[in-house]
């Protein structure tokens, strides 16, 4: 992006902070770039699972940080949102869709599956988060950490 329009969003980006904007309702939500869901998902789950790592006892950070890597990572992603598609309703997998639809670089650390995949997971938990359903968040989030655990103890 030129530096003029960074510039220039930047000024009014700093101008509608502490507004108050008005909320978004879940048609805005749903009609956003999944990417811009995607973003905010990939907050919401490192958020969580650094938060479910710390409640372990786990103090360490070095220890905490590579436990964190791994499971935030676009290869656990994929699986995760394979295990949970059976609980999904018709509008959580269009936005899974978008998102596994959605064209970005692939980092090395994934195949191009995995990361579209995982890009479809993240645009799920931002696109839950945004539209004020944090209890389905949440209880998705429980279900995928259920999931991981299991296959950690395997």
């Amino acid at each position: 992006m030129e530096f003029k329009r960074v510039q220039f969003l930047k000024k009014q980006m700093a101008q509608k902070v502490g507004r108050g904007a008005p909320a978004l309702t879940e048609q805005d939500v749903f009609s956003m770039d999944a990417l811009t869901l995607a973003y905010m998902g990939d907050v919401c789950w490192s958020y969580f699972i650094r938060e479910k790592l710390i409640e372990t006892g786990i103090y360490n950070v070095q220890i905490l940080s590579t436990l964190a890597s791994e499971m935030v990572s676009a290869r656990w992603q994929s699986r995760i949102l394979f295990e949970l598609r059976e609980l999904l309703d018709d509008r959580e997998l269009k936005v899974c869709r978008r998102g596994r639809n959605t064209h970005s670089s692939v980092p090395k650390s994934a195949t191009v599956e995995e990361y579209r995949e995982a890009t479809a997971f993240e645009s799920l938990l931002g696109y839950l988060y945004l539209a004020g359903k944090e209890e389905r968040l949440q209880f998705l989030m429980g279900r995928a950490l259920q999931y991981l655990a299991r296959e950690f103890q395997s």
